[in-house]
């Protein structure tokens, strides 16, 4: 049981900080030169009726000297608790991502969320809102729109060891539909360090014609929790 106080911290039930840091790389040789470089960090501050939450991501990708995937994204979220289970949230997010067909998009979102399962083994929160977002294509069009979100947050604990995590994010307006799911499986090596097995499918309704509807990313990661 000595991953237990652990799993409950990066649970959020402990006030002040916690968060971690992640970098993984994959390099090849030989007749294909290639490189894909991740990096992630989350920070959070905890306060019995506030929770803040940033979090940012980096992805990029090469073969044979070519740049085939870049991708940056930043997210700042603050939630204030009414219950133990029921929040009020506010959260704004950046993204910029080279082969999506879009230059960048930002947005700004605001709603209710619920911690809908709370026990040893399983969390699941549930979010609704509204909001606003601004996109630009790569040919310079802009749009301006507002959006419904939804999300989703699952971890379960497999064993004292072994956890599956889940992130679902929809963001929906009449130009663009935003759909991200994040699927992870991560193990703790020990009191510091976690391998983390991910695989993030993002999709975009509306994309040039010569673009892809959906871009997939998988990476293997080694993550240092940066309080313990």
């Amino acid at each position: 049981m000595l991953a237990s106080p652990t799993l409950y911290a990066e649970w959020g039930e402990n006030e002040g900080w916690s968060g971690d840091a992640e970098f993984g790389a994959v390099f090849s040789s030989g007749n294909t030169d290639s490189q894909n470089i991740s990096a992630r960090s989350r920070l959070r501050y905890e306060i019995p009726l506030w929770r803040h939450t940033l979090q940012l991501e980096a992805y990029t990708g090469s073969e044979d000297g070519a740049t085939t995937q870049e991708r940056y994204l930043g997210t700042f979220k603050t939630d204030r608790k009414l219950t133990p289970r029921d929040y009020l949230f506010g959260v704004v997010r950046g993204e910029k991502d080279r082969f999506s067909g879009y230059d960048h998009q930002r947005s700004l979102s605001g709603g209710y969320g619920r911690r809908v399962a709370d026990t040893e083994r399983l969390r699941l929160d549930l979010e609704a809102g509204a909001g606003v977002r601004q996109a630009r294509l790569e040919d310079g069009d802009s749009e301006n729109e507002t959006i419904l979100r939804g999300a989703g947050a699952l971890d379960y604990r497999i064993n004292d060891a072994l956890r599956f995590t889940e992130d679902l994010l929809i963001q929906a307006g009449d130009d663009n539909t935003e759909v991200e799911s994040i699927s992870a499986l991560r193990y703790r090596l020990n009191d510091r360090f976690t391998a983390r097995l991910a695989l993030t499918v993002k999709h975009n309704t509306d994309v040039p014609e010569d673009r892809e509807k959906t871009d997939t990313i998988t990476s293997i990661s080694l993550v240092y929790d940066l309080w313990n």
